[in-house]
């Protein structure tokens, strides 16, 4: 566009350069603000504001420095004021107002700020936390649990010292369970690997029972805790069910179900050892090699080689759990085979009670070199019995051992 007028254009002149001036002002404007407050300092914040005072952040950032310098913790309040008023969707400007309130023993003020902290972004974990543990010393324990089901959903990290608050809380599996945890396995075994920890077995059972309920699939290994907790607590029944219950939520457990024909589970190792449960299980020592041989065994297609390295372990680190009635008889019988085992002390079969240590069966030690033989033994449980340990060892069991077994074929019927 051509100005043919000499006024005209100066006008024009005149009007470009004052907007020009006008917008590097007020672009510059919120530059200069940033850059006072890069620098910490109650002065440095209260000139951003000069320079821009409708930015929230550093009316957040004057109020908790005037807070926490301990210069005028008072006057912090209107700042943080001023923030949530111009953004109150930032749930930590809420916070930081909370806090303030705390520190002037603002109760009430304080209750509302996290409220709104919680509106403002009910799912953030932070947030809910702060809420949570407020309304936890406030005693509104129904607010709190509601909170703690956020961080629980959100918070990995938190999630067993919030079950933890959570129970002190409620004290009561049910509540904590119906208005705290959502529905997932691996929180159901947070909670309930706490209760173990407590020895409560009655929540326990009660975790469990909602856990199997869900219907939801988990590693059957979370759950091998359990099962020997029930059995350290002498609930074997308890454990039996739970096994049942495994059984049901993953058929992979069938085949490692006790059955009448035979009470030992994974009798002839045919099945991938488990190390938990009502399977075999091991302790591992570095005198002992434990290994599931294809090439060698009494029947199927597998059996458990034991070798000895010429120190002296005391057993040979394998045992299973075996549930029986009391003032029953029994029959017990197994298959072994040694290779060139040398010791003052061979490995015997060993069954005893699992809570007395009662012997029932002990045989003879396995020494030298034999093909496969199959010892029997047969017994009658005690009045108090319901909890066999089928165990491998070696007594005495401090002399020195070299050499080599296999075991297979373990039977245990009630007669």
């Amino acid at each position: 566009m051509q100005i043919e007028s000499r006024f005209l254009r100066v006008g024009a002149a005149v009007a470009l350069v004052v907007g020009a001036t006008l917008y590097l002002r007020l672009a510059l404007q919120p530059f200069r603000a940033a850059h006072a407050a890069a620098v910490p300092g109650r002065e440095n914040l209260e000139r951003a504001i000069q320079l821009e005072p409708s930015n929230a952040e550093y009316h957040d950032r004057l109020g908790l420095n005037l807070m926490y310098s301990g210069d005028d913790p008072q006057a912090a309040i209107p700042e943080l004021h001023r923030a949530v008023d111009l953004n109150p969707y930032a749930a930590r400007y809420w916070v930081d107002l909370a806090n303030a309130d705390l520190v002037a023993g603002r109760s009430s003020e304080q209750r509302e700020s996290l409220e709104r902290a919680v509106l403002a972004e009910p799912t953030t974990p932070d947030v809910a936390w702060e809420a949570a543990n407020f309304f936890l010393l406030q005693g509104d324990r129904d607010k709190a649990l509601h909170n703690f089901r956020v961080v629980l959903s959100n918070d990995p990290d938190n999630v067993a010292q919030a079950i933890e608050l959570c129970w002190r809380a409620a004290g009561d599996p049910t509540v904590v369970l119906d208005e705290a945890l959502p529905t997932r396995p691996d929180l159901y075994f947070s909670f309930l690997n706490l209760l173990m920890q407590n020895q409560n077995t009655a929540a326990a059972e009660t975790v469990w029972n909602r856990l199997v309920a869900l219907k939801q699939p988990f590693s059957i290994k979370l759950a091998f805790p359990y099962v020997r907790f029930l059995l350290t607590q002498r609930e074997v029944r308890a454990a039996q069910n739970a096994w049942q219950d495994l059984a049901s939520i993953s058929p992979i457990l069938a085949p490692y179900l006790p059955t009448r024909a035979n009470l030992i589970v994974n009798a002839g190792f045919e099945q991938k050892i488990l190390d938990g449960g009502f399977d075999w299980l091991y302790r591992p020592n570095p005198h002992v090699d434990l290994a599931i041989d294809t090439s060698e065994f009494h029947s199927g297609a597998r059996s458990l080689s034991i070798a000895f390295d010429g120190q002296n372990p005391p057993d040979a680190g394998i045992f299973q759990f075996v549930p029986v009635k009391a003032n029953t008889d029994y029959a017990f019988s197994a298959a072994y085979r040694t290779e060139d085992i040398l010791s003052a002390s061979g490995p015997r079969f060993s069954i005893t009670d699992a809570y007395t240590g009662a012997s029932y069966v002990l045989t003879d030690d396995f020494l030298g070199t034999h093909s496969w033989q199959l010892q029997q033994a047969q017994f009658r449980t005690g009045p108090r019995t319901e909890l066999l340990l089928l165990s491998v060892t070696r007594q005495p069991g401090n002399p020195l051992i070299r050499g080599k077994m296999w075991i297979d074929d373990f039977e245990l019927i009630e007669k």
